[in-house]
Parts: structure tokens; C-alpha cells; sequence
């Protein structure tokens, strides 16, 4: 007689040791002719509290003594939902979810062809399993695709996680098991911990000339790392914000977007604010919501020029301009939180993005003479330098306000006098007052910082500047850019 299907045709959900692993209980039709089982259905698993979409199925075939694993992927992270068309494994599932109370702990399970019980397994588990009949095959539905540069692993008989395969229970030695060579040389689970605590660095800003100069750095230190610009999210808009952060992973947060037209932001202020004021409010909370760190920059043009000796941290700010109070109030908010690093620099240059070093040799290409101001002293500084000395400030867990610029000292004129010396220019460059230039905005003019704090913490200083534009200048020929 066919079995009727009725309202039976329903899905069971077992909770695991792992919160959000369920075991699924499948209702299976048998008679004469066979079976009927549904394994899937979009609106059933919604209401069992799976909501992702499967994009991607994949079956496998192991020889009985076949262990695979333990495989996850860092990016494009995949949601398994598991069972095995024939045959039976012990399936292993590993917690990588650091903000997990079960972070680093295990669980097995049997799953077979006979019970067709279905697996969930969500992001973020590593994932492996023993083969234990002579013909195994394991149907994947995934959440994301397949993608060999982000797949990664946890070598399968790590001490610290001290996995049961139950190897004696089920009849095998060590020796018997079949396991590839890429398998025997995966990573041990502390050297994971210590790879995800430099890793997952969130970059704002990533298409200005500090956000290119960290991805740079990074890239050279293997560190995983995403970045993102205006074109990508709206730093200030706190809804889409939380959005696109809620779901996200990141150790660390650094902050290189930024309004940094200092005359048009006398016209366009709220556009200015919205950018070092009120994103950096907004980034601030929520990096303090979730306990990591969050690294933002800041300006000497916090100041009012009117010392004669470098200024320290302690010194009172009082911009002249509203560039520099915009920047003020958003270091306000950074230094409510005790996990954020905020740094104040000056007359930043690199082979990146746009600054006054390269429009000055752009110049120099098209004209004879060139006007520069020399009343306008304070520190030029490399992009690179302060990546460089920004991450050693991170490594130390070194919080609070820091001033970080090149030592020494210098005039706008003696600085693109320098530079050009560097490239033979045989033009002439004279010196100028700033009240000579039509500008909306005023300028401090000496804003020299002093950088002993800095020197304090790490026991070392930023190169002098004629050094780092040394370097610039190198690399500009290097790269044929001049």
C-alpha cells in the first residue's frame, strides 16, 4: 500500500554540545517499492532556525580507514549541511568562533545512510570525519563556494584539541588510516589562535594614501586584512554601519578614512564632520561593543601655532581652522574608549595616494620657478613610517593619544627644496608668505610635535625627515612614477 503524504513530512532538530550544530531528524516513507525521504525544504528549515541559502553541493567518496579534515575556509566562510547517501562516518566538528564559550572544543558524531540523519553546520567550525564502512558518500549542501585561497585547516591529531576519533572503538590504528599528505601537514590549533589573532583587520579609508600604505604592510606580513572606501559603505551612516559590522569578525579596526581638504571644508562642514567627527564617534561604539581594538588619525592641526617648542600630548589643542576642529572633537570621542590608539601626525607623503610632496613635483614638471611658503614649520612624515610604528604600537597594546611624525623640523620651502634637489631639478623655487595664497582656511604656522611618549613606549623614533623622503624619492624612480 503507498504511504500517504501527510503532515508528518516534518523536520526534527536536536541541539548539540556546539551551539548552533543541530542534528536533523528526517522522516523516512518505506514500502514495496522502496523509500521517500525529504532531506530539504527552504520554509521547514527556516522555522528550525536556518535561514542561509545553499549555493553550492558537492559529494564525496572515501575508502572505509579515510580521514578527511579538519577544513574550514577564512573568507567566503561555508555553512555545511551534511548526510551520508551510503554508508557511515564519525564526523568531528571543531568551534572557531573565538567569541564562543565553546571556542576550541569538539564533538562527534555517527552518522550513517541506514538513520539519514542530516548535520548542520554553520560558519566558522572546522570540519573533518573518519570513514568507517568499505563505501562512504557524503552528500555537502554549502552556503558559499568552494575557494582554494581561502581554504585552511587544523592538523587532525592536535594535542591541544585532543580529539577521540575512537580509532580503538571502531578497529583502526593510527597507521592503517588513510590520510593526505596536505592533511598530515596541516596547522596545529595554537598556531591558528596565533595567525587569527593578527589577522581579520578591518582598514576604513582603503583607497587614501594611509589605507593603501596599511594594506601594503599587511600584505607584506601575511596578515588577512579587508578593506573598504566611500565607494563601498558610508563610515558616517551608523545604520548601514552597524549593517555591515554585526556580522563581522575583526580583531581590529583601523580608521584611515578622512575629510582632509582643509580649505573646502571651511564650505562643505558637514560633509567634513560627517567624516572626523561622527564616523569616528560611531566606529568608536561599536568596536567598544564588541572589545577590540580601534585605531583612528588625527592632525597637528589641532593647534594654534603659536608655541615656540614642539607640542606634546599634554599641550592644550585650539585649531584655527574647522579641518582641525573637526578632528579634535572626533579624537574626543576615540579617547573615551580605553582599547583606542589615536595618533597625531603631520605633512604626510608616500608614493600613494595625493599630498603636497608629489603635487609639488608635478609642479616642477611644468614650470620654471615655483612660490613655496616658508613660514609654515612642522614635521614631514612618511606614510610608511607611521604604518610601520603604528603596528608596533598595536603589538604592545599601546592605547591612548600618541604625537608621531619624522624628527626634525621643517618649513613647507626647505621641504619641496629637498625633494627637488633629489631629482636634479634645474628650475628655481622661491620663498613665500602664507598670506600670499588665497586660502579659506588658516593655518597654524609652527605645529612641530613632540614624539618622546612615542620614544618612551617603544625605545624608538620615527627616521628624520630628510631620511624618509630619501626613501620617497627612490622609490618614485623605482616605479618610474617621476
Amino acid at each position: 500500500m503507498r504511504a500517504r503524504r501527510v503532515d508528518m513530512l516534518k523536520f526534527e532538530k536536536k541541539e548539540t554540545e556546539l551551539e548552533g550544530v543541530y542534528i536533523i531528524h528526517t522522516v523516512k516513507f518505506e514500502d514495496e517499492r522502496g523509500y521517500f525521504s525529504e532531506v530539504y525544504q527552504k520554509d521547514s528549515f527556516r522555522d528550525l532556525g536556518i535561514q542561509e541559502n545553499f549555493i553550492q553541493e558537492n559529494v564525496s567518496f572515501s575508502k572505509k580507514g579515510t580521514l578527511r579534515g579538519l577544513h574550514f575556509q577564512t573568507k567566503k566562510k561555508q555553512g555545511k549541511l551534511l548526510r551520508v547517501l551510503e554508508g557511515k562516518i564519525y564526523d568531528v566538528i571543531v568551534d572557531l568562533r573565538k567569541e564562543s564559550s565553546t571556542y576550541g572544543k569538539y564533538i562527534g558524531i555517527e552518522l550513517s545512510s541506514k538513520d539519514q540523519n542530516l548535520l548542520w553546520i554553520p560558519p566558522d567550525f572546522a570540519h573533518g570525519f573518519l570513514s568507517l564502512a568499505e563505501k562512504n558518500i557524503i552528500q555537502y549542501q554549502c552556503t558559499d563556494s568552494y575557494d582554494m585561497e581561502y581554504e585552511e585547516g587544523i592538523l587532525w591529531s592536535d594535542q591541544d584539541l585532543n580529539i577521540d576519533w575512537k580509532l580503538d572503538e571502531y578497529g583502526f590504528s593510527e597507521e592503517e588510516l588513510i590520510i593526505s599528505e596536505k592533511d598530515k601537514k596541516q596547522k596545529k590549533f595554537v598556531d591558528y589562535e596565533r595567525f587569527e589573532k593578527e589577522k581579520s583587520i578591518l582598514i576604513l579609508g582603503g583607497n587614501g594614501q594611509l589605507g593603501k600604505e596599511f594594506q601594503k604592510f599587511l600584505q607584506k606580513k601575511m596578515i588577512e586584512y579587508q578593506a573598504i572606501d566611500k565607494d563601498a559603505l558610508d563610515v558616517s551612516n551608523e545604520k548601514k554601519c552597524r549593517e555591515f559590522f554585526i556580522q563581522k569578525h575583526y580583531c581590529c579596526v583601523i580608521n584611515c578614512a578622512a575629510y582632509t581638504n582643509v580649505d573646502l571644508a571651511e564650505k562643505e562642514k558637514e560633509e567634513c564632520k560627517a567624516v572626523n567627527t561622527d564616523a569616528v564617534r560611531i566606529w568608536t561604539k561599536m568596536c567598544e561593543e564588541k572589545e577590540i581594538p580601534f585605531i583612528t588619525f588625527s592632525t597637528d592641526m589641532v593647534f594654534d601655532g603659536k608655541d615656540e617648542f614642539p607640542y606634546t600630548e599634554e599641550d592644550m589643542p585650539n585649531p584655527v581652522n574647522w579641518y582641525g576642529k573637526t578632528k579634535l572633537e572626533g579624537e574626543k570621542f576615540a579617547l573615551q574608549y580605553s582599547r583606542s590608539l589615536v595618533i597625531r601626525t603631520s605633512w604626510l607623503f608616500s608614493t600613494e595616494g595625493d599630498n603636497f610632496c608629489k603635487k609639488a613635483l608635478l609642479w616642477a614638471k611644468n614650470q620654471e620657478t615655483l612660490r613655496i611658503v616658508d613660514d609654515q614649520i612642522s614635521s614631514p612624515t612618511s606614510v610608511e613610517d607611521i604604518a610601520v610604528f603604528t603596528w608596533k604600537l598595536y603589538q604592545k597594546a599601546c592605547f591612548g593619544l600618541y604625537h608621531m611624525s619624522g624628527m626634525g623640523e621643517s618649513s613647507k620651502y626647505d621641504q619641496i627644496r629637498y625633494l627637488l634637489s633629489l631629482f636634479s631639478w634645474k628650475g628655481r623655487i622661491e620663498r613665500a608668505k602664507t598670506e600670499e595664497f588665497w586660502n579659506l582656511a588658516n593655518r597654524p604656522k609652527y605645529s612641530k610635535l613632540c614624539c618622546m611618549k612615542l620614544y618612551g613606549a617603544l625605545g624608538l623614533s620615527l627616521p628624520y625627515w630628510k631620511k624618509s623622503i630619501q626613501y620617497f624619492a627612490k622609490n618614485l624612480r623605482d616605479k618610474n612614477l617621476f
